[in-house]
């Protein structure tokens, strides 16, 4: 428990760091703010575009399309305030410049470091609208779905952020010996868009390849579906075993990078 308070205080000190860098230049940061709400709104109207011309996507009507969306997003913008960029773009330029050094001395685990150090407070404040949006989605669906499927909606949002971690820490390992990975970062940032949409629209070749070799099904669709009653029990125990699989594989992956960790700043 002791560890547990220690490390919960170091991720509130990087939450204050993060919002005393951000609030350095205010207007910047309302307007990034306001910009990013901006964005949402217009992803909504396109929607509802789309919905005035059909009534549904494949299965998905047009409330439960906006549950998708709404979780996507709850889910990205979690990510992108606590280890996406830290990860993704931080870590490769601290290997590059053989800053990751003087994190390795340090008395914390060095992945927590690496993955926590920088919290966007941008995106957690841009974070805000989008709950509320989703409080309005469970709104319009009625809040017809019990304790218990909103329960195994919360865990698999959770299972959704630690595939993602892992996929990210698998990434960005890479640097260790290219010293750079931010084209994969990238190329990977752009397939997660993918996930605001029913995977209905995929046939054939890309629809296996986005829910059994890269499963981004997991991100915002298997919560969905949980949550509205639609997924099937064996579904279910799959999604937590591919996320613990791909877990697994990263750290294996991670502490090998390590291993051949040369420091460009000796």
């Amino acid at each position: 428990m002791s560890t547990l308070r220690r490390y919960l205080q170091l991720f509130g000190l990087f939450i204050k760091m993060g919002l005393m860098r951000q609030m350095a230049y205010r207007l910047n940061f309302f307007m990034m703010v306001i910009g990013k709400i901006i964005r949402i709104g217009l992803l909504i109207l396109f929607f509802q575009a789309i919905f005035l011309k059909i009534d549904r996507i494949g299965e998905w009507n047009y409330d439960q399309v906006l549950l998708l969306f709404a979780t996507f997003h709850f889910v990205d913008y979690v990510m992108s305030i606590t280890f996406q960029r830290n990860l993704a773009f931080q870590l490769p330029r601290r290997i590059q410049m053989g800053e990751l050094d003087a994190r390795m001395i340090l008395p914390v685990n060095l992945l927590f470091m690496v993955s926590f150090e920088d919290i966007d407070m941008i995106d957690f404040f841009s974070f805000l609208p989008s709950l509320g949006f989703l409080g309005y989605v469970f709104y319009r669906l009625d809040f017809a779905f019990s304790w218990a499927q909103l329960l195994i909606y919360v865990l698999l949002l959770i299972n959704a952020l630690v595939f993602l971690f892992s996929v990210i820490l698998i990434i960005t390992t890479i640097s260790f010996w290219t010293t750079q990975s931010y084209g994969l970062a990238r190329i990977f940032d752009n397939l997660l868009r993918i996930c605001r949409y029913p995977l209905d629209i995929f046939e054939g070749f890309w629809k296996a390849v986005f829910i059994y070799i890269l499963p981004l099904v997991l991100i915002a669709q298997i919560p969905s579906q949980a949550l509205l009653k639609l997924l099937a029990p064996g579904a279910l125990f799959g999604a937590f075993a591919v996320t613990g699989m791909f877990l697994g594989l990263a750290l294996v992956f991670w502490n090998i990078g390590l291993k051949n960790y040369m420091s460009a700043s000796t």
